[in-house]
């Protein structure tokens, strides 16, 4: 028979999570676009609240400083302190959506050894630990100003990898649909109910969780394996594991063959280890796939820590951007240097700048793709795994969490492994790398998403 929420919670072994105040904020545009998504999720077991807050709107809330990346998240900030929020979906790609860029002091001359990221991060990370609100920006001497989420320690290694001293441990998790119009809103949007509602609605009692292992510039497939392995929880299995590895591929005509026939098992989640690129996952998956390699009533989460695989917007200075003063710049990789610390991005780039990746295009693709996807804006290292360890073990105990949750719980985790509040500079580059690791990271997605859900799921006999 068919269970409720509770009742399958308790049958399978399991306590039921506290329900989501979900705040969506997109351009007014957009608004229409988004009613019936929204009056779906009203209808949710796992969410208590749906709000809905323009992106005009937030612009003019409380006190007029800041730009618009900062005005927006105190916006947020004010709902979170006011228990109406603890889970946020932006709608907007680059071109539509603020993003905050962190800086990294990356020993690259021409670019005056200065990188900027996209993260998404800092919407999640609101406060400090006393609950204030944290801007991203606690060094402020000249040029330091227009900085935010400073990590120093390649060229820098007298003061702290955490320059401007941020907290790091998000407070609400956070997706984001990269939607470019109302029509690439309603595809997303369509596509994550029909996922959420497939994913609720099927009858196995035990889903599966694919892993692919791809190589990579470091041999992970002890601790792939390790985390492929049989999944309980006590007496109960939230799901069954396959693990595929291509570290001796020959042919990647036939390692494609082999990766669509894994996709008719109609795995609920697949996570990838090994080289990435914009355009997808070495010897797995590319943009050209999407349309028929992920055909299945249940679309999967996508999870990779490879390079690259969810680059969503320009990364300056190396790539031409539009900088914090409206002044266009063509970027080092096309001759550009700069004799002094570069401006940095604006938090809205214009669509010539406009950068995209597997990652965007598996959420705005007609058919096919997929509902939820985790990868890193830029290069990944390998202390990435920590992050997919984390993701995995939160899911394997708490099947009944949404992806957000699982992800914020992964960045945790992330954080006490790696030891972040006490790494200290050496005299190579990777501790600064160890530190943003998390922040280069992006959920696109509604961070709500349960694949793992099973109210109507039937327990065993």
């Amino acid at each position: 028979m068919l269970l409720s929420a509770s009742l399958a919670c308790a049958c399978l072994g399991y306590s039921t999570p506290p329900r989501e105040k979900l705040l969506i904020v997109a351009p007014a545009a957009f608004a229409a676009a988004l009613e019936p998504f929204i009056a779906f999720k009203r209808t949710q077991p796992n969410i208590e609240r749906c709000d809905i807050l323009t992106l005009e709107g937030a612009l003019q809330e409380g006190e007029a400083r800041g730009d618009a990346a900062e005005r927006l998240k105190r916006a947020i900030y004010t709902r979170w302190m006011d228990n109406t929020c603890d889970a946020l979906l932006l709608v907007g790609d680059c071109t539509h959506m603020p993003f905050r860029y962190m800086m990294l002091d990356r020993g690259t001359k021409p670019a005056f050894d200065t990188a900027f990221y996209p993260s998404d991060m800092y919407y999640a990370d609101l406060a400090r630990e006393d609950r204030s609100f944290d801007d991203w920006n606690g060094e402020r001497d000249s040029f330091h100003a227009e900085y935010f989420g400073e990590v120093h320690g390649e060229t820098d290694k007298q003061g702290a990898i955490n320059f401007d001293g941020i907290s790091y441990l998000p407070e609400i998790s956070v997706g984001r649909w990269p939607a470019r119009t109302n029509e690439e809103v309603e595809i997303i949007a369509w596509k994550t109910t029909c996922a959420q509602r497939a994913w609720a609605e099927s009858r196995e009692t035990i889903p599966e969780v694919l892993f692919v292992a791809a190589g990579g510039w470091i041999d992970n497939r002890v601790a792939i394996t390790k985390l492929a392995r049989p999944s309980t929880v006590g007496d109960v299995a939230p799901w069954s594991a396959h693990l595929m590895s291509f570290f001796d591929a020959k042919s990647p005509a036939t390692e494609h063959e082999l990766f669509k026939a894994l996709f008719s098992r109609v795995p609920r989640i697949v996570c990838h280890t090994g080289h990435g690129s914009p355009q997808g996952w070495d010897q797995c998956l590319d943009i050209r796939m999407l349309e028929f390699v992920l055909r299945n009533p249940s679309l999967p989460v996508l999870f990779s820590i490879g390079c690259s695989t969810a680059e969503v917007a320009p990364q300056p200075p190396y790539t031409a951007y539009l900088d914090v003063h409206g002044i266009e710049h063509k970027g080092t990789n096309a001759g550009e240097v700069f004799t002094a610390p570069p401006p940095p991005p604006h938090v809205l780039q214009t669509t010539e700048f406009d950068a995209t990746s597997m990652s965007e295009e598996a959420l705005r693709v007609r058919t096919g793709g997929a509902p939820c996807v985790i990868g890193c804006v830029t290069g990944a290292q390998p202390c990435a795994h920590t992050l997919l360890d984390g993701f995995v073990e939160s899911a394997r105990k708490n099947p009944q969490q949404s992806v957000g949750q699982w992800w914020k719980s992964a960045l945790a985790h992330y954080h006490a492994t790696e030891r972040l509040s006490e790494i200290k500079s050496d005299e190579g580059w990777y501790p600064p790398s160890i530190f943003f690791q998390g922040m280069k990271f992006i959920l696109l997605g509604d961070p709500t998403s349960r694949p793992l859900a099973s109210e109507v799921r039937e327990s065993k006999p």
